[in-house]
C-alpha cells in the first residue's frame, strides 16, 4: 500500500510529497521526492508500539537547510573527489567543492538538494515509487546530461530494494548511493556504540588526514577494520589506530569480498543488530564498496520527535564505488560512457 501525503511546499510553489510504503508485515517507510529521502522507517516491535530505525527531521526546512545527507540519495558522485578535480578521456575537469578542498556526494546542490519527479509504479504487494532526475551537462562540475531513474520497492519480505538506473549523453563519472543513518534501538535511542556488525571484506582503503584514500588497497587483518565476524562497533572506535583518528571515528570504505563487476544482483554484503538481538539490519549489494560511517560530526543536531542527535548515534551502511576513484587507477572504473546503461541495486532486509 501507498499513501501521498503534502510535506511542505517550497518557496517557488513546488510540492514536496511524502509517500508512505507499507507491507502487511506492519514495515512502513516514509520517502520524499525531496532528494529521494527516507524520513521514517518503522519497524513494529510489539503489538502496539513501533520502532522507527533512520534518524532524520520533522519539516521541510530541516531538510533544505540539512549538512548530513540524512536518508538522502547522493550523487552524482557519493563520497569524495580529491581537490574536486579529475581527468576523464583526456579533459580536465574541476568539480564543486564543498568539504574543505574536496568534492564530497556531488557537491552543494547534488542529487540529495533536488526535487524529482515522482511517481507509483505498484500500490499493491511489493509497493514501489519511481523517482527521475535530469542532471545537465556541467551539473557541479561533472560533464554529460544525466538520466538518472531510482526505483524504491518495499516486498512483503521487509526488505527495501533501492535500483539505480543512468544514461549519460557523454562520457561521465558516477557513483550513487543512500545515506541512511540506522540506529536499530530507535532514532531517538542514542548510541549505537552496541551495535554489532558484519562486513565480508577482507580488505579496506587507507585515508589521509582528510578522509581521501591514498590510493592503496590494505588486508584488514590485524587492524580495527576487520568485521568479517560479528564485531562490537564500540571496539573499533576505543582504538587508538591512525586511520581511526583520521576519521574521527569509522568512516571508512571497506572492498567487499564477493563484488562482481558483470553482476545485475544483490549479494549478502553486511548486517547490524542490536546489542540483545531483537532487530537486525541485512545489507545485499552488487557494489564494489562499503562507506561505515558512524555519525562522527554530529552534535546536538535537532531531529525527528524533539531528539537531540549526536556523535555515533547513527550508523550508514553506504553501498558505493571507492572514494576518489577517478583518481585511482587501482580502483574500480566509476566511468559511465555514452550508450551504456548503468545499473545497480543494495537491498535492506530487517529481521526483528
Amino acid at each position: 500500500m501507498i499513501k501521498q501525503t503534502l510535506f511542505g511546499t517550497m518557496e517557488n510553489g513546488k510540492a514536496i510529497t511524502q509517500y508512505t510504503l507499507s507491507n502487511s508485515r506492519g514495515v512502513s517507510l516514509d520517502i520524499l521526492n525531496l532528494g529521494g529521502v527516507i524520513r521514517r522507517w518503522l519497524i513494529p516491535t510489539s503489538e502496539d508500539t513501533t520502532t522507527d530505525i533512520v534518524l532524520g527531521y520533522d519539516t521541510l526546512e530541516d531538510y533544505l537547510h540539512d549538512d548530513s545527507s540524512f536518508g538522502a540519495l547522493v550523487g552524482r558522485y557519493a563520497n569524495r573527489i580529491a581537490k574536486g578535480q579529475f581527468t576523464l578521456e583526456g579533459v580536465d575537469y574541476q568539480t564543486d567543492i564543498n568539504l574543505g578542498d574536496h568534492c564530497l556526494h556531488g557537491g552543494s546542490q547534488g542529487f540529495s538538494k533536488q526535487i524529482w519527479a515522482s511517481s507509483v509504479l505498484s500500490d499493491s504487494e511489493n509497493p514501489s515509487i519511481l523517482l527521475e532526475l535530469r542532471s545537465e551537462d556541467g551539473d557541479q562540475g561533472f560533464p554529460g546530461d544525466i538520466h538518472v531513474k531510482v526505483i524504491y520497492t518495499l516486498t512483503e519480505h521487509n526488505r527495501l530494494k533501492i535500483e539505480y538506473f543512468a544514461s549519460s549523453s557523454q562520457s561521465t563519472v558516477f557513483n550513487p548511493t543512500n545515506h541512511s543513518y540506522f540506529n536499530l534501538n530507535g532514532h531517538n535511542k542514542g548510541t549505537i556504540k552496541e551495535h554489532k556488525i558484519q562486513i565480508l571484506a577482507s580488505q579496506y582503503t587507507p585515508i589521509d588526514n582528510e578522509g581521501v584514500p591514498t590510493g592503496e588497497i590494505a588486508v584488514v587483518d590485524d587492524t580495527p577494520f576487520d568485521f568479517r565476524p560479528l564485531t562490537n562497533i564500540a571496539l573499533p572506535l576505543s582504538t587508538t589506530n591512525e586511520q581511526i583518528q583520521f576519521g574521527n571515528g569509522l568512516d571508512h570504505n571497506l572492498c567487499l569480498d564477493y563484488y562482481s563487476a558483470e553482476s545485475k544482483v544483490a549479494t549478502y554484503a553486511a548486517q547490524a543488530q542490536t546489542e540483545d538481538g531483537g532487530i537486525t539490519l541485512k545489507v545485499y549489494t552488487n557494489m564494489p564498496g562499503m562507506q561505515i560511517f558512524t555519525a562522527n560530526h554530529l552534535s546536538n543536531k535537532k531531529g525527528k520527535d524533539g531528539a537531540l542527535y549526536h556523535a555515533r548515534h547513527g550508523v550508514c551502511f553506504e553501498t558505493q564505488f571507492y572514494a576518489d576513484s577517478p583518481n585511482k587507477p587501482a580502483f574500480p572504473s566509476t566511468t559511465l560512457k555514452s550508450g551504456e546503461e548503468f545499473y545497480s541495486v543494495t537491498e535492506y532486509e530487517v529481521l526483528f
